[in-house]
């Protein structure tokens, strides 16, 4: 007996890339276009690792430990990311700096971070939440079913206050404060569906500051709105319907090169006209 396919899922960094911008959105998860490596996106992940692994281990490793954990993520990052293009002078960066120098200056701010959190945490009031015995609410799996879509993602946290109220929270490295809290509305129905606990609040953790941002109100993205949205986005896709959104992400955007608007190399992954309207 053959278990039934799942049907295709979307997620929050799917929904947001694809209302950032519907090219980027068609040439990263429809053409499946190279993209182009930077060390933004090493950092990130080894930040993200080396914080999920000391706060796993009760917090039982000093941060000698946290920064190898950190290394070996890198070096594992920085491997993959040379086997898409060996040629690190091609890599983004953020602004005029040159890639090589930008990697170097990343690593550093990684360790730094790694570093910065490891004391900040031992001082906060916070701590990450338990929903159960032995399972702590980090990089937490989750699967939503909303009318029909299928979400699937992971909350970074969701922390502990001393007077038992919960926050849903998000790590960020880079320098740019979201401006939306549609990802910690997501992580707080997906917390409503798990545990029958929705904390209705959420923040960002922003390592530039080592500190998490004002709390955001988690109300008005209620699972009505939601829930449109992504069926919204998910019929666009299906129909074909991406549009460009030429504009200031273009200079940070990994595929900008078989780009429909300005890219070098469209026509190796060319647009097509929607014909089903």
């Amino acid at each position: 007996m053959t278990t039934p396919e799942k049907p295709p899922h979307r997620s929050v960094s799917q929904y947001q890339t694809f209302v950032r911008c519907g090219e980027a959105y068609r040439l990263e998860k429809v053409a499946k276009a190279p993209q182009t490596p930077a060390a933004w996106f090493h950092q990130g992940t080894a930040f993200h690792e080396a914080v999920e692994l000391w706060e796993k281990s009760n917090r039982r490793h000093g941060p000698d430990q946290m920064a190898e954990w950190f290394e070996t993520a890198w070096q594992r990052e920085h491997a993959k990311a040379l086997e898409v293009e060996p040629d690190t002078s091609k890599w983004l960066t953020g602004g005029k700096i040159k890639p090589a120098v930008d990697i170097e200056r990343r690593h550093e701010k990684g360790l730094a971070q790694v570093d910065a959190y490891f004391w900040y945490a031992q001082e906060a009031e916070w701590k990450i939440w338990e929903p159960a015995e032995g399972i702590k609410a980090i990089e937490l799996p989750f699967e939503l079913d909303l009318d029909g879509v299928r979400v699937i993602g992971y909350i970074d946290q969701v922390v502990e206050y001393p007077d038992g109220h919960l926050r849903v929270r998000d790590l960020k490295t880079g320098t740019k404060l979201p401006d939306t809290a549609f990802q910690l509305a997501m992580y707080d129905h997906a917390l409503d569906d798990m545990f029958g606990v929705k904390p209705g609040f959420g923040d960002f953790y922003m390592a530039k500051n080592n500190a998490p941002t004002d709390p955001w109100n988690l109300q008005d993205y209620t699972r009505e709105k939601i829930t449109r949205w992504l069926k919204n986005m998910d019929q666009a896709v299906k129909l074909g319907l991406f549009l460009p959104n030429p504009g200031d992400a273009c200079r940070t955007c990994n595929v900008r090169r078989f780009c429909d608007f300005n890219g070098q190399d469209a026509r190796q992954y060319p647009a097509k006209e929607n014909v089903n309207g």
